[in-house]
């Protein structure tokens, strides 16, 4: 495991989720746990992946750790959702997604064996992209389930 491209990597990732808050309007109280939920997430998930853990599920434990992070951070009954989107964005599947829109773009035009081709690294684009999100939204969810339990919230006292 490479630590000097971990941490510069879980500081740029900080670094964009740091602008992401700041896009969607974040109050400035926000911009600093946004910046180290980017961090830790992106951290996490490429310490597990060094680890051997796969690449899915490393995303899915570093959202969760994102969740426990603002929970630490943001001592607030609710974390705010632009803190938790604006971390978990760095995990997502940016360039699968780029390479899916630029493979639909050349399936239009192509044929024969170059579509098929097309075709195919679309498709896995589209996989990935879907896998990848799925894993940051199944984190996201086990995290605030843990957040619920902990702090006592939940169904049972509006009942």
């Amino acid at each position: 495991m490479d630590i000097v491209a971990v941490l510069t990597g879980s500081v740029l990732a900080g670094l964009l989720a740091c602008g992401m808050g700041i896009l969607f309007t974040a109050p400035p109280r926000y911009i600093a746990p946004a910046f180290l939920c980017g961090f830790a997430g992106c951290f996490s998930r490429d310490v597990f992946i060094s680890w051997g853990v796969n690449p899915n599920w490393s995303t899915a434990i570093a959202a969760a750790i994102l969740v426990f992070v603002a929970m630490a951070i943001i001592r607030e009954p609710a974390v705010p959702p632009v803190v938790l989107v604006s971390g978990a964005l760095p995990l997502g599947a940016a360039a699968s997604m780029f390479n899916a829109i630029l493979d639909l773009m050349r399936v239009s035009s192509l044929k024969g064996e170059a579509l098929n081709a097309a075709a195919v690294a679309l498709i896995a684009s589209a996989g990935r992209v879907f896998t990848v999100s799925l894993a940051i939204a199944l984190g996201l969810g086990v995290g605030l389930a843990v957040k619920r339990f902990v702090r006592r919230e939940g169904v049972w006292e509006r009942v």
